[in-house]
């Protein structure tokens, strides 16, 4: 029985683009998500392996309630609260949150989720609740096809060196300064928000949890930093990965473009005082020259898709990254992570 519907939900796979990526499935008749949830749990779960993504499209999903419980069907009730991250977003209910507050008129480079924690979310789902108008397409990249369009020699230096990761999160106390560079770059994000508490204990019990090190400064600021692998291998199938931020952490003008490059150096000349950072390892500076070899390859391997309200994505995160193309007017995408 498993291998017939087997082959009936992988007679059932369309795809947007040559790339395969993602794989999408709809209904048949009148079948509901949560059914086909139920009822293929093996088949997904190897079509997931092998595309890295899918996207239900055309099904029964209309509410963040109703994408709430078909999230924690799939996810086992195991919904993660989204603490310690580096984006600003809210909370929705319990276990869903919205798609990051980031400026709507930039890029958000592409990243694998909390890939700057050594246990980062295993998949994602995504709901689409405002289907955008203009723009704020969602880019997917497969992290086994980076891995292989990284040029060697940077691929091999990452691989042996590692990541230092850096954050800073503003306190209570933080300058008048650094409220008006919040204004102007809108990515800054304050401890407490953070991690949705305001006794610092609290932060450096989560941040020992995740192997971070923890400095306070005298505005109550905190300074986190980690090291972690630039590659992974997949949990599951073995597969070197590609799997860091440092497309994020670290910004270029090829990047970003040179005015707001030169912007964000202006309103954050002290490395280590700016939202987010990244070295290897050692402390040694990644040149922009690297920078650009890793941007290109995820350039390389991304593909985009346009949102239909009511679509699930489903990514697999050591598999698949994303990120969000600049939008106008509405959008509504709401995430959960396991």
């Amino acid at each position: 029985m498993s291998a017939i519907l087997h082959e009936s939900i992988e007679g059932r796979l369309e795809f947007l683009n040559q790339s395969k990526l993602p794989a999408v499935l709809t209904p048949l008749g009148n079948q509901t998500l949560r059914a086909l949830l139920e009822e293929a749990k093996e088949p997904l779960a190897a079509i997931l392996r092998r595309h890295g993504a899918i996207l239900f499209r055309g099904f029964d999903l209309s509410t963040a309630d109703e994408f709430h419980a078909v999230a924690a069907q799939r996810f086992q009730n195991e919904l993660q609260a989204y603490v310690g991250g580096i984006s600003p977003r809210g909370q929705v209910t319990s276990g869903v949150y919205e798609s990051t507050r980031f400026p709507s008129g930039l890029r958000l480079q592409q990243h694998n989720e909390m890939s700057y924690l050594p246990d980062p979310p295993r998949e994602l789902a995504f709901f689409c609740e405002v289907e955008p108008q203009h723009g704020g397409d969602t880019p997917l990249a497969d992290s086994r096809l980076i891995y292989d369009l990284v040029p060697k020699e940077t691929r091999d230096l990452f691989a042996e060196r590692g990541i230092r990761y850096h954050r800073y999160l503003y306190g209570p106390r933080v300058n008048l300064y650094l409220r008006a560079c919040n204004r102007i770059v809108e990515l800054h994000n304050s401890w407490m928000d953070a991690f949705s508490t305001s006794d610092p204990a609290v932060v450096e019990r989560v941040c020992a949890e995740h192997g971070e090190t923890v400095k306070w400064d005298s505005e109550g600021g905190a300074q986190i930093s980690s090291v972690l692998p630039a590659v992974r291998r997949h949990p599951e199938t073995g597969e070197m990965l590609w799997f860091n931020q440092v497309s994020i952490f670290l910004t270029s003008p090829q990047s970003t473009g040179r005015a707001l490059w030169l912007l964000h150096r202006i309103a954050h000349p002290i490395a280590l005082r700016r939202p987010l950072h990244a070295t290897l390892r050692d402390g040694t500076p990644i040149s922009l020259r690297q920078l650009n070899q890793v941007n290109h390859a995820i350039d390389r391997a991304t593909v985009r898709f346009r949102w239909r309200r009511g679509d699930l994505l489903l990514v697999d995160n050591y598999l698949v990254s994303h990120g969000r193309m600049p939008f106008r007017g509405e959008r509504r995408i709401l995430v959960a992570i396991r």
